[in-house]
């Protein structure tokens, strides 16, 4: 059913893009079927499964919506289901996530009391794949960086799971979508687009979405894409902020520390874009870390692979001396330690 057909006066669309997720798919859409709000609707895009995902899916018709195609990926799957659904308010739910009872509901509430453009809740890390398997700890969204700057708070640290965060559809049109071109972290460019348009972030401070730490994710299988994703986005946030103008120190701060780490990112995942990294510091004359300095003189003398052996070394006897040092009250803090890893 394309979405102009679809019923009028939908509040809030879920939009659920999968592939191979027959393990966690019933789950996550049985959590949004079982929301106590009228008028959202769900609709569920199979990227090109090759598992039962598709069967999965359409065994819960006609409650929701069912579109398949060939394999292009979570983003594509996403911006599919955002052209199919009418709804005033978008949520992405992940096919191996969940979403809390009522919070749909609750999330309304707090977006008309607010006017706010995103509503973000907080969310409990779960391991496993079955129903809230190893229940983990939960997570609050860092909103005191967004409001001392959001665009800088979401180039940087700040994160939230798709699933704890509902948008406002007109938000979402002026973003345009999600990014294909950074797929493995097009949810985080997609929060700093939102910033850049200068959309309002507010808390809804109850848990609402359960998000699975999986051990097979692609951030954690394939560190290299991860960190060629990282240090694409730099180089195109960098290019909106110079389009507006001189960079601001907060600004310059950030594209350094954006740098910096897809550089030791790169280099500690043997991948040699590292230099690609060293080069986009320079070029925009961003400091360079002092491990990033190390890792280049010891790369140009002795080969990355020697290089990479080192920082090994130095890493793990550096969290050696932590652990001897901490009974006794001393050794490096904790930020110490972290800035040299």
């Amino acid at each position: 059913m394309p979405a102009q057909a679809a019923a009028s006066g939908t509040q809030i669309s879920v939009v659920i893009p999968c592939f191979n997720a027959a393990e966690t798919l019933s789950m996550a859409i049985e959590s949004a079927l079982a929301q106590d709000l009228a008028g959202h609707d769900i609709i569920v895009i199979d990227d090109g499964s090759i598992d039962d995902s598709l069967a999965i899916a359409r065994g819960f018709e006609p409650a929701i919506r069912v579109l398949t195609g060939p394999n292009r990926g979570v983003s594509a799957a996403r911006n599919r289901g955002i052209a199919e659904t009418t709804g005033d308010w978008i949520v992405f739910l992940d096919a191996d996530d969940l979403l809390m009872p009522a919070t749909l509901r609750v999330r309304l509430d707090t977006a008309e009391a607010t006017a706010a453009d995103v509503v973000v809740c907080d969310w409990q890390e779960c391991g496993g794949r079955g129903d809230r398997a190893n229940d983990g700890p939960t997570k609050t969204a860092d909103m005191g960086a967004l409001a001392i700057d959001a665009e800088i708070a979401c180039a940087t640290n700040f994160w939230a799971t798709t699933a704890a965060l509902m948008y406002r559809r007109s938000l979402v049109e002026k973003i345009g979508g999600f990014r294909d071109d950074l797929p493995v972290i097009q949810d985080a460019r997609f929060l700093f687009d939102a910033a850049y348009r200068g959309a309002r972030f507010v808390h809804s401070p109850h848990v609402g979405a359960c998000y699975r730490v999986l051990p097979d994710s692609l951030s954690r299988t394939n560190p290299r894409r991860f960190w060629r994703d990282v240090l694409t986005n730099g180089k195109q946030i960098e290019a909106l902020w110079r389009a507006r103008g001189a960079l601001s120190p907060r600004q310059f701060a950030a594209l350094g520390d954006i740098f910096n780490g897809a550089a030791h990112g790169l280099f500690r995942a043997g991948d040699p874009s590292f230099r690609e990294a060293f080069a986009g510091l320079r070029a925009s004359h961003l400091p360079v870390s002092r491990r990033n300095r190390l890792a280049e003189l010891i790369s140009d003398a002795a080969g990355h692979d020697t290089a990479l052996r080192m920082a090994g070394f130095w890493t793990k006897s550096r969290r050696a001396l932590t652990r001897v040092c901490r009974p006794l009250g001393g050794g490096p803090t904790s930020r110490q330690a972290q800035r040299s890893r």
